[in-house]
């Protein structure tokens, strides 16, 4: 069997999750399929990217509009508890400009992996 298709870029589209809106650049995670918040899924959502575009779906079922949002290392504010000897441990997001080392009893999406750690944040790998 061979491939259907291939892709090397970061960018990818999913359906939003009923009765959500999403602002332009900011992170998102998968709940069920669907794209949603980062603080909804109580740490059972699976990290995206980046939002590229403002949308509106709460009038829609899930999936009747498509967001697009960009995978790849992105910069976040520090929570205060990530040090430099967290690289390639796993980020959890806060709220949708926070990451912290810590899960809050698997209550905190996954952001991903942390790639570095600047004086003014923290790089972090999304949807990978």
């Amino acid at each position: 069997m061979t491939a259907i298709a291939e892709r090397l870029g970061r960018k990818r589209a999913y359906g939003v999750k009923t009765g959500v809106t999403l602002n332009a650049n900011t992170p998102a995670v998968l709940v069920s399929g669907y794209l949603t918040s980062v603080t909804d899924g109580a740490g059972a959502g699976i990290s995206a990217g980046v939002t590229t575009f403002e949308v509106d779906n709460s009038a829609g079922a899930n999936g009747t509009i498509l967001a697009e949002v960009v995978a790849g290392e992105h910069k976040f504010a520090n929570s205060g508890d990530i040090a430099v000897t967290d690289v390639g441990a796993t980020a959890y997001f806060v709220d949708d400009a926070i990451v912290s080392a810590s899960h809050d009893t698997n209550s905190r999406n996954p952001a991903g992996k942390i790639i570095q750690v600047d004086g003014d944040g923290v790089w972090v790998n999304l949807g990978q």
